[in-house]
């Protein structure tokens, strides 16, 4: 069962990720990510290569399976966003301990839109929400079918606990924006092979509060909620840390805070339970 299970999932990554870098491939020869319409066109397609995948492997009888809606699956959909906001507090927290936390972007760029910073920062993260349960879910769902979806239910079928799926889930998702990264310098222009390394860390680090999400609620919504707020506001870290990205929002203190507010989540669960 366990060699048919690894079999499986082999299958998923392979056509996941050849698909993605086909996108990603057919993008870089026809100019990369020029305009707004292009990234959009581009994570769409791209980000529902792995629900491809699921209907490949498993059929499209089992993508239903996925989707609960019941009270407490829409309640945490509507909650999920806060553990993003979370985890920026921590952000902000360690950046403020460490010296390296500044406004000064954030005042630039709310001076030349005639705002207050803090009413920027309040609509900044205001519109993010609005995002992050909208059109943002609705692109994170083609990812969530397959990583909180397939993956996750594949290798806790093999009695796999948290940890361990964590680990394999983030390494997976990582690697499969490894394309992305070295042909179109997805989220690290400057430094594409070692950005492959440092978003792997990334994603890893962030997996489980997917993956308890996922459990608690017994379906993907809230995950995707969640990844659509990562993908609305975690931007806004690039801009309060004088530091390269590498190190700051999507590097070093990026994964110190989302380990952070994993355990944290971890620990009010137990408490919970």
């Amino acid at each position: 069962m366990i060699r048919s299970l690894s079999r499986e999932i082999a299958l998923f990554f392979t056509i996941s990720i050849i698909l993605a870098t086909l996108i990603d491939l057919i993008f870089y020869l026809f100019s990369g990510l020029q305009d707004f319409s292009q990234v959009l066109l581009w994570g769409f397609l791209r980000m529902y290569t792995p629900t491809v995948a699921v209907l490949v492997v498993g059929g499209p009888s089992i993508i239903k399976r996925y989707f609960h809606f019941s009270k407490k699956a829409i309640l945490i959909y509507f909650l999920s966003p806060l553990i993003v906001y979370l985890t920026i507090f921590i952000y902000v927290a360690i950046s403020m301990i460490t010296g390296l936390f500044s406004i000064s972007q954030l005042e630039a760029m709310s001076k030349n839109m005639s705002i207050d910073t803090y009413t920027f920062i309040a609509l900044t993260f205001l519109n993010s929400y609005i995002n992050g349960i909208t059109i943002n879910a609705l692109y994170a769902i083609g990812e969530e079918i397959g990583w909180r979806g397939f993956l996750l239910d594949r290798l806790e079928s093999t009695g796999m606990g948290l940890l361990k799926a964590t680990i394999i889930i983030g390494i997976i998702w990582g690697i499969w924006h490894s394309p992305a990264i070295i042909l179109l310098g997805y989220n690290y222009p400057e430094n594409r092979v070692i950005g492959v390394l440092i978003f792997t860390l990334f994603t890893t680090s962030c997996t489980p509060v997917y993956i308890i999400s996922r459990k608690i609620s017994s379906s993907i919504l809230p995950t995707a909620s969640l990844h659509g707020s990562v993908n609305a506001i975690w931007g806004l870290t690039l801009l309060i840390t004088n530091i390269p990205r590498e190190l700051g929002g999507l590097g070093v203190i990026a994964i110190t805070s989302w380990i952070m507010t994993s355990i944290i989540v971890y620990i009010a669960l137990k408490y919970r339970m």
